[in-house]
C-alpha cells in the first residue's frame, strides 16, 4: 500500500470526464475478445482503433469483422510488446484485454498509466499484490478499471438484486455462489477452445491449488450483500479434493467459505473436472425470504418458508421485480448475441458510464476483492483449511457504503 488514508484519492464512486466516442482497444483477439469486437461495433458511441495479438490470423478475424460491419480498419500489433504500444496509442480510451489470467494485472496497470480505462476479463489478476497494484494504480491515476463479470448482468442475479435492494429478504444472512462446469475437454486442448496460442489453463492449474475462477458466482451475491457497500469480506477457510492429475497441485473440488465484517457467510465452490451438470448455485437466504436458481429457479418467504415459488409462480416474482437492466438491453442482446446477451449488456453498461461521466457499474476494488481469491484460496487450501484474513482494498471505506448502478 503506497498512500496513506489522508493522501490517497479513492476509486470508489470515480467519474471522469465524459467521452463523446468511446476509442476501444482490444489486446487479446481470441474467442471471447472476437465475439466483443463483434457487440462493440453493435453500440452507439463507440469505436475501435486498436487491436493487439501475438497470433496474425486472429488479427485478420477481428479486422474482417470491423470492416464487414462498415468500421475503419484499426491499427494492429503482433509484437510481444505491441500491447504496450496499443496503450500509448493517442486515439485509444479504453484498453479492452481478452489475454491470459496472468498477464490481466499487467496491461490493466500499464494502460491506466498511460492515462487509459481498462476493463479485464476475469479474474482481474492471480495474487494479492496485484490486486493491491490495480486498485492503487487506479487511484493514482483516477482512470476506471473493471472487470468484465458477465454473471451479474444475468436475467434472475439482477432480479435477486432489485428484490435485495427493496428489503424483500430482509437482512441477508447468507449466500452462495460457484463455478460448477465440466470443462475437461475444453481446457484438455487448444484447438476445442478455439486457441491458438497455448493452453494456459492447464498450465495454471498445475501450479497452484484452490479456486482459480471464483469470481462468475461471488460476484452477482456480493453485490446483493452489499459487499464494499456496507459491509466487507474478512476472512476465507478454503479445502480442496484430491488433485486433478499427477502433475497437478489443483483439486478437482474446492470449496471455500467466506465471513464477512457483519457475520454473514458465503460459499463459494470451483470444479471444472468432474461430469456434473452446469451450475453457478447463486443463492441468498435472509430474514425474510430465499431465492435459488440451481437447478430449478425459485424464491421462498416468511412465514411459510415451505410454500416455494417455482415455475409460473417464480416468473410471475421475477416479472414484478424485473430490473431495468433487463427491459434495456435483453431483446436488442438476444437478437445480437442470443443466450450470450448478457455480455451486450455489460459492455452497454460500460459504454454508457463511460459517455455520461458516471462511476462504473462495478469498480476497481471489486475486481481486487473478488480476484484476490484465487491466491488466498491457494494458501489456505494448501495449509488444510487454515484462515486466511482477506484485505480491504476500501481502506475503510465500505463502512460509508456507496450506489449501486447510477444511472
Amino acid at each position: 500500500m503506497s498512500e496513506s488514508n489522508n493522501t490517497r484519492k479513492s476509486a470508489l464512486q470515480l467519474r471522469c470526464e465524459p467521452i463523446e466516442c468511446v476509442r476501444i482497444g482490444f489486446v487479446g483477439l481470441g474467442v471471447r475478445a472476437k465475439r466483443a469486437v463483434h457487440r462493440m461495433m453493435h453500440i452507439e458511441g463507440c469505436c475501435i482503433t486498436a487491436l493487439c495479438d501475438l497470433v496474425e490470423e486472429n488479427i485478420a478475424d477481428a479486422k474482417s469483422i470491423i470492416t464487414e460491419l462498415g468500421g475503419k480498419e484499426p491499427v494492429a500489433y503482433s509484437d510481444s510488446e505491441g500491447w504496450k504500444e496499443l496503450c500509448r496509442q493517442s486515439d485509444v480510451d479504453l484498453v479492452y484485454i481478452c489475454t491470459d489470467w496472468a498477464s490481466h494485472a499487467d496491461i490493466a496497470v500499464y494502460a491506466m498509466q498511460c492515462g487509459k480505462h481498462a476493463a479485464t476479463e476475469v479474474p482481474a489478476a492471480t495474487t494479492v499484490a496485484d490486486c493491491w497494484r490495480l486498485a492503487e494504480t487506479a487511484e493514482e491515476t483516477q482512470r476506471h478499471c473493471i472487470m468484465l463479470e458477465n454473471c451479474c448482468y444475468d436475467e434472475f442475479e439482477l432480479c435477486t438484486l432489485n428484490m435485495a435492494q427493496q428489503g424483500v429478504f430482509g437482512e441477508i444472512i447468507h449466500a452462495e455462489g460457484s463455478y460448477l462446469h465440466d470443462l475437461r475437454e475444453r481446457i484438455a486442448t487448444n484447438d476445442d477452445g478455439g486457441r491458438k496460442w497455448s493452453n494456459w489453463q492447464v498450465e495454471f492449474m498445475n501450479s497452484h491449488n484452490g479456486n482459480p475462477y471464483p469470481t462468475h458466482g461471488l460476484g452477482p451475491v456480493a453485490l446483493a450483500m452489499g459487499i464494499n457497500r456496507g459491509d466487507r469480506m474478512k476472512s476465507i477457510v478454503s479445502c480442496s479434493s484430491k488433485p486433478i492429475g499427477d502433475s497437478s497441485l489443483m483439486g478437482n473440488m474446492n470449496s471455500s467459505i467466506i465471513t464477512t465484517e457483519k457475520g454473514h457467510t458465503i460459499i463459494v465452490q470451483n470444479c471444472m473436472t468432474l461430469p456434473r451438470p452446469y451450475s453457478r448455485s447463486f443463492l441468498v437466504s435472509g430474514t425474510e425470504g430465499f431465492a435459488q436458481k440451481y437447478p430449478v429457479p425459485s424464491f421462498a418467504f416468511a412465514p411459510d418458508s415451505d410454500n416455494v415459488a417455482m415455475g409460473e409462480e417464480c416468473a410471475k416474482l421475477m416479472q414484478q421485480y424485473r430490473h431495468p437492466f433487463v427491459e434495456m438491453y435483453k431483446q436488442r442482446g438476444e437478437a445480437l448475441c442470443g443466450r450470450r446477451w448478457i455480455d451486450y449488456a455489460m459492455d452497454s453498461r460500460l459504454i454508457h458510464c463511460l459517455r455520461s461521466g458516471l462511476p462504473l457499474d462495478m469498480n476497481v476494488y471489486d475486481a481486487a476483492l473478488w480476484s484476490c481469491l484465487v491466491e488466498l484460496t491457494d494458501i489456505s487450501a494448501s495449509n488444510g483449511g487454515a484462515p486466511v484474513e482477506i484485505p480491504d482494498f476500501t481502506r475503510g471505506e465500505w463502512k460509508e457504503g456507496c450506489t449501486l448502478f447510477v444511472s
